[in-house]
């Protein structure tokens, strides 16, 4: 597992992660695994119920919101807001870390944040938004 990257003090990014990491996670003080991944993008992939089941055993929390960026709504951005309502350290993942990137940016603008500001942060930690600018332009609040 790559090491989390953290976007705010609850909220860390990461690629794909296995069964095998939550425990590591688990120890890093982690409370929460949100999957921005839908199942099946390949063959390698751990399911999202064998997290979920996975994540259940060791009292982790455990939410599936997956994002396709050619079909992203408020939908997703709600979703991940709800996950988000308690405030516990929260490991958001995907293929790389990017549209978990993309809906911190989101929620973050709708209560106030500059989009700007937040795309240059999210660039400084390693992930460039450009190719995902027309799916977030029509969310941007």
């Amino acid at each position: 597992m790559d090491n989390p990257i953290p976007l705010a003090s609850n909220y860390f990014v990461a690629p794909q992660i296995a069964v095998a990491d939550l425990l590591q996670l688990k120890a890093l003080g982690f409370e929460s695994i949100i999957n921005n991944r839908p199942d099946h993008e390949v063959d390698d992939q751990p399911l999202s119920i064998e997290l979920e089941k996975a994540a259940a055993e060791l009292g982790l929390e455990y939410v599936h919101n997956p994002v396709d960026l050619k079909t992203l709504s408020e939908s997703e951005v709600d979703a991940q807001v709800a996950a988000l309502a308690g405030e516990k350290k929260t490991l958001a993942f995907c293929r790389t870390g990017t549209r978990s990137s993309v809906l911190w940016v989101l929620l973050n603008t709708a209560q106030g944040a500059n989009y700007n500001d937040l795309k240059t942060l999210v660039a400084g930690k390693g992930f460039d938004l450009s190719r995902c600018e027309p799916a977030m332009q029509p969310l941007i609040k």
